[in-house]
């Protein structure tokens, strides 16, 4: 899109059409608008496509190498062993061993916390079976109250039918972040959150989301004007130009995101300041155009 901006401006500067358009009456900033106005459904299309095919295409091409190039068995088939589980109503499992052909966990570890991520219910249990519900044996729940006091009480047999959690919920192998639509990242960020656990890089990849497919309006935003003042070797000089804009776009919007990740930038900023500072650059360069 940008290249294209500077061949057809190019032409037009340099074949005097912009000043037989002007001459006519017609204001430049009508053009200026239909191809911004153009960028803006390229945008909507970029959001819409990374979030639906794009998505599902890595998820594909995850599942064929695993089984098909790796020999790996599926993961709703495979044991699982040491690994988290955040569930519904703030509960987090820890969970020693999985075995999904018999729906029953080995050494089994729960946290219930509240609002203010304290811990105010923990169950350490040997084992526990799916029944139509989670049934836990030789267990033991801790009770905390907000003066940290404890109860302990012990159950040869402790059905839990309030555990939202089925076996194939454990079967999935966590979804890597590139693999995850912004609702479900959006909810993977929330369940982490309630946990206490750091999810800066996964907050800024979910405002990354949403500030990338800007980054086609906000270049054309900035190198209309550039392109309309090109004459002799404009078309040459505004594909260099475009080049150069774009990899210093895109090499400030790594390096927010590294700070973002490391927790020194606000993940908000991370994903939105490249955006702000090409979107004040590219208004100065339309209003010195109109002067």
């Amino acid at each position: 899109a940008i290249i294209g901006v500077f061949f057809i401006f190019g032409y037009m500067t340099k074949y005097r059409e912009l000043i037989a358009l002007k001459a006519q009456g017609m204001d430049i900033n009508n053009l200026f608008i239909v191809i911004l106005i153009a960028g803006l459904f390229i945008s909507i299309f970029t959001f819409v496509f990374q979030e639906t095919v794009m998505v599902w295409a890595q998820a594909r091409m995850t599942k064929h190498k695993m089984t098909k190039i790796d020999k790996r068995p599926s993961p709703v088939e495979a044991k699982r062993y040491n690994f988290f589980y955040y569930g519904e109503n703030n509960w987090i499992y820890y969970i020693k061993g999985f075995n999904p052909k018999d729906s029953t966990l080995n050494n089994v570890m729960l946290y219930k916390v509240d609002e203010n991520r304290r811990i105010i219910k923990r169950i350490d249990a040997k084992g526990a079976k799916f029944i139509g519900y989670w049934q836990f044996n030789n267990a033991t729940v801790r009770e905390f109250d907000t003066l940290d006091n404890e109860q302990i009480y012990h159950y040869t047999i402790l059905d839990m039918p309030e555990l939202k959690e089925k076996p194939v919920d454990f079967s999935r192998t966590p979804k890597p972040v590139e693999e995850m639509n912004f609702i479900e990242l959006s909810q993977f960020v929330k369940k982490r959150l309630r946990a206490g656990e750091d999810v800066a890089k996964e907050n800024v990849e979910l405002n990354y989301r949403f500030s990338f497919p800007f980054i086609t309006l906000i270049l054309l935003l900035l190198c209309l004007p550039i392109s309309i003042v090109l004459r002799r070797g404009g078309i040459a000089i505004g594909l260099g130009i475009s080049i150069v804009l774009a990899f210093v776009y895109w090499g400030f919007i790594q390096s927010c995101r590294a700070y973002g990740y490391t927790g020194i930038m606000n993940p908000v900023l991370s994903a939105w300041l490249p955006n702000i500072i090409f979107i004040i650059a590219g208004i100065i360069s339309i209003l010195s155009i109109r002067r």
